[in-house]
């Protein structure tokens, strides 16, 4: 994790990279999951091996209780 808000609840698995993101409560972010300039609203779950990236400008989200 670098340069990034987690809140509370959060489960951020072994060899995911997670930066410049913010991750609301209860968010998990299975293993080997790249994260790059994203908003994970409540509940949200970023399953193994995926790959999301935003920009600074323009951040990638994902609305309340998705699963991706």
């Amino acid at each position: 994790m670098r340069n990034s808000i987690i809140f509370r609840g959060v489960h951020i698995a072994k060899g995911a990279v997670v930066r410049n993101c913010i991750i609301m409560q209860d968010a998990i972010v299975g293993e080997n999951a790249n994260l790059n300039y994203v908003i994970a609203d409540k509940n949200v779950v970023v399953r193994s091996g995926r790959t999301l990236c935003g920009y600074s400008s323009i951040p990638f989200y994902l609305q309340k209780g998705m699963n991706v």
